[in-house]
């Protein structure tokens, strides 16, 4: 009687390590983890300066006319482009730079030219009667 409690104890053991060791959610005693600090505060001006860094450098913006401006964050474009892709591109850009929390896009898109007007009244040149003699 003596060695079935011993057995049964041996293998109760042995099964109680196992289910630890497959245990993936279980968590080692150790360190607490260091609280996170808050990332310092960007101010307006650096905000500015390093979005119209970021624009010049972008292939499809480098050559274009744009001026931004930060208040509390919020960075104000202006400028004018020639299509509606490249204002996205423009406010993309802007969104990714550090310390940016909304972009104010004012930036306008040039409107094409207009194609010249077919004259209603004129009439298509009539073809020739492949069938006449």
């Amino acid at each position: 009687m003596k060695r079935i409690i011993v057995v049964s104890l041996l293998g109760l053991a042995l099964v109680s390590g196992a289910f630890a060791a497959q245990n993936k959610n279980a968590k080692a005693p150790g360190k607490p983890a260091a609280p996170k600090t808050a990332a310092a505060p960007v101010d307006d001006a650096t905000i500015t300066a390093a979005v119209k860094d970021k624009l010049s450098k972008t292939p499809s913006l480098k050559d274009a006319a744009i001026n931004a401006a930060t208040k509390d964050g919020v960075v104000t474009l202006t400028g004018v482009l020639k299509t509606g892709g490249l204002k996205g591109v423009a406010t993309n850009v802007t969104k990714s730079v550090k310390g940016v929390k909304k972009v104010d896009n004012q930036i306008t898109v040039e409107a094409k030219a207009k194609a010249p007007a077919a004259n209603k009244n004129t009439k298509p040149a009539k073809t020739a009667n492949k069938n006449a003699k």
